[in-house]
């Protein structure tokens, strides 16, 4: 992991402690943090889950299809990073666990080039009971490709079935993302 300190005008201290998470603080007081993706290599596209202080752990499921019709669908989550191999890998880049009072680093992950089949995103409350906390997160999904940045709001896109956000899926078939 590296750091990366930038000062800027009014004593604003940028740290860059993950690849897409920046920080901001300055002397006296947290003022936010800002979520950025690097530049995607051809075909890959990549999700990012942020949300603010509560609840404390949001986890991402991605069904990835398999690489035809007769193979089984594999699960990206916590438990499982990733699934499939080389080009067509999607993984879980960065599984963020420790949200405080600030909020905390989002969860990253990356689509290599997709097979043309259907995957889900979606996102689960870890030992979550009900939905309300889920609702009450303020989470939010941005979907980066090549040509298009797209972003979902919990409580707007998708829908939410208990303690689970499905949040979008993408047909691999013709590229288009729909919450």
């Amino acid at each position: 992991m590296s750091t990366l300190l930038v000062q800027f005008m009014f004593n604003v201290w940028l740290w860059w402690t993950q690849f897409t998470y920046f920080s901001f603080m300055q002397v006296t007081s947290y003022i936010g943090e800002l979520a950025l993706s690097p530049v995607l290599t051809p075909g890959t596209t990549r999700a990012v889950l942020s949300w603010g202080a509560s609840p404390k752990d949001l986890d991402t499921y991605v069904t990835v299809p398999g690489s035809d019709a007769s193979r089984t669908p594999c699960l990206v989550s916590y438990k499982s990073k990733k699934c499939g191999s080389g080009s067509t890998q999607v993984s879980l880049d960065l599984d963020s666990t420790n949200h405080n009072a600030q909020g905390g680093s989002p969860e990253t992950t990356t689509f290599g080039t997709l097979v043309p089949a259907r995957y889900i995103y979606r996102v689960n409350q870890y030992k979550g009971t009900t939905s309300d906390t889920l609702l009450a997160s303020g989470a939010m999904v941005t979907f980066y490709s090549e040509d298009f940045q797209q972003k979902f709001n919990i409580g707007v896109d998708g829908y939410v079935e208990g303690i689970n956000w499905f949040v979008f899926y993408i047909d691999g078939t013709d590229m288009s993302v729909r919450g």
